[in-house]
């Protein structure tokens, strides 16, 4: 077999060269370049049986030089990487271009041995096959291609759930395929917002695909392995025989490991119940489900029929007042940094279930929604953009897809609110220094100095644009505000009378019954 070795640091080639028993692989000749160029030559004078090369080197780096062999060379000889640094981006597109191994300098003797002996294992195995007609290469690579078809199917309802059309699927298809045995499935799931790095969508499935397959069934691109995305969420769905299930939470536990270390993200498995094939189609969804439900158990393995551990506690409410003083004080970062401390903890006490945090998202709407009526912004006009709708379709995700979709919901509430007060003219701006301040011992003189104005002059502009006296239209809003009080509330009428403004029980009963036409009791009886 002929090796050749492509790095720019002649050093690094000539102690390769050197500390290395090659004979013992079965290597006669080992041929070195020092750049792409040089290696291309050597390429196309005699194709080698394995390439060592460097990632980093000027005029053409390793991934060109992997891209140029498998792509446009065919090249199905083995391929190992070495780099002086570590790279995530560059592990995931060897992975992604089948290289074998992946090593980092300074080089360690052993372990690129074993490097060199996994590589020539895989290449005798080709050799192998490569004993098989042409045409019997093509049916087995289109054998894993129909019953990758067939599981796709399966899992996705095409093929009817029942076990005599399944049977018939199998026979019309030619597959080996033992329908009468139990099949597992594992779900393996990685939200968006688990995802550190800036993947493109079909290389992170490609790249998922070929590591659960290499941890699961010790090959690439297996038949029983099927990566796909439904809205943000991307899955990974395994076939797993009766037979194969010993080790499933080991090997579950491994792609967690390695999605981390090399992907850089948080996936979780769920395993279902071993069951018939008709049933695996159900059993997807139902995980999907799990999944779908799952706020905080991320990162772990999970079955089936074992529900989360959740620790039993009293419901949890959001407190609404407190939100509200901060919207109306606009303290845009104190909501949010409030709204995170108290999912998080939450989280660690185990309570953020999918019901509570559903909860917590229509409490933050109340408040929002109350506080845009307070300032006469129709809340429907203000989400309807695309990306509004899906942060909120999201929201229910996780902690982070929640404070994602609260921080543009308070932003923009705040900035509309801004903008419309800004508009307003002076007599709305008085309105609404009435509505924010009518249970305090208001004057003319206050409420025509909160909009800069004298008072004998502001008073007519109030009375030309309203028709009402400044004193009429609080009286107005108080009366308003103790009308809800009486009906909702079992404060005493003198308590209402006080929270409302009036600094007397007799004269709130005289406005409050020239405004409504009858005394406040006979008001909360005919509510009541």
């Amino acid at each position: 077999m002929r090796c050749l070795i492509i790095d720019d640091d002649i050093p690094t080639i000539e102690a390769l060269v050197e500390i290395i028993d090659w004979h013992r692989y079965g290597i006669a000749k080992v041929v070195t370049a020092y750049n792409m160029q040089h290696a291309i030559k050597l390429y196309e004078e005699a194709v080698p049986d394995l390439i060592i090369c460097d990632i980093e080197m000027p005029r053409g780096s390793g991934i060109d030089m992997i891209k140029w062999v498998r792509d446009e060379r065919g090249y199905e000889g083995g391929f190992i990487f070495f780099t002086c640094h570590q790279s995530f981006e560059f592990a995931a597109t060897a992975i992604s271009y089948h290289a074998d191994n992946y090593l980092v300098k300074p080089l360690d003797k052993n372990k690129l041995e074993e490097a060199l002996e996994k590589s020539i294992d895989k290449l005798k195995q080709k050799r192998e096959m490569g004993e098989y007609s042409k045409l019997g290469q093509s049916w087995l690579k289109n054998k894993d291609v129909i019953e990758n078809s067939f599981w796709k199917d399966v899992l996705s309802s095409s093929i009817p759930s029942r076990a005599d059309i399944i049977q018939g699927e199998i026979v019309k298809r030619e597959l080996t395929i033992n329908a009468e045995r139990a099949y597992t499935l594992l779900l393996i799931s990685i939200p968006s917002s688990g995802i550190e790095m800036n993947w493109q969508p079909s290389l992170l499935l490609t790249a998922l695909s070929n590591i659960c397959s290499e941890i699961m069934f010790d090959r690439v691109n297996h038949h029983r392995v099927i990566s796909y995305q439904v809205d943000h969420v991307f899955y990974t769905a395994i076939v797993v025989e009766e037979g194969q299930v010993e080790h499933l939470k080991q090997k579950s536990e491994l792609i967690i490991m390695h999605c981390k270390q090399y992907f850089k993200c948080t996936a979780t498995c769920y395993i279902g119940e071993p069951l018939s094939i008709a049933k695996l189609a159900q059993t997807k969804q139902a995980l999907e489900g799990m999944d779908a439900s799952n706020i905080i158990f991320r990162g772990i393995v999970q079955y089936q029929n074992d529900p989360f551990n959740y620790a039993e506690s009293d419901s949890y409410m959001l407190d609404i007042d407190q939100f509200s003083l901060l919207f109306i004080q606009r303290e845009k970062l104190q909501i949010i940094n409030k709204l995170r401390k108290e999912l998080e903890t939450l989280s660690e006490q185990n309570r953020l279930d999918s019901f509570t945090l559903h909860s917590i998202k229509e409490d933050f709407l109340q408040v929002v929604y109350s506080y845009l009526t307070r300032n006469h912004i129709q809340a429907h006009r203000l989400f309807v953009s695309e990306t509004a709708q899906q942060l909120s379709h999201h929201a229910e995700r996780s902690i982070f897809d929640f404070i994602k979709w609260a921080h543009m919901l308070t932003e923009q509430t705040i900035i509309s609110v801004n903008a419309a007060q800004q508009s307003e003219g002076v007599v709305d701006k008085a309105k609404r220094f009435i509505q924010e301040n009518y249970m305090k011992d208001l004057t003319r003189e206050d409420v025509a100095a909160s909009v800069f104005l004298t008072s004998d002059y502001f008073s007519k502009v109030f009375k030309n644009e309203t028709g009402l006296t400044i004193r009429e239209y609080l009286n107005e809003w108080r009366i308003n505000q103790a009308k809800q009080l009486l009906v909702e509330s079992s404060k005493s009428i003198s308590v209402i009378a006080m929270e409302t403004g009036f600094d007397s029980m007799s004269y709130f009963s005289t406005v409050f019954k020239k405004l409504t036409g009858e005394t406040p009791n006979s008001y909360r009886a005919r509510h009541k």
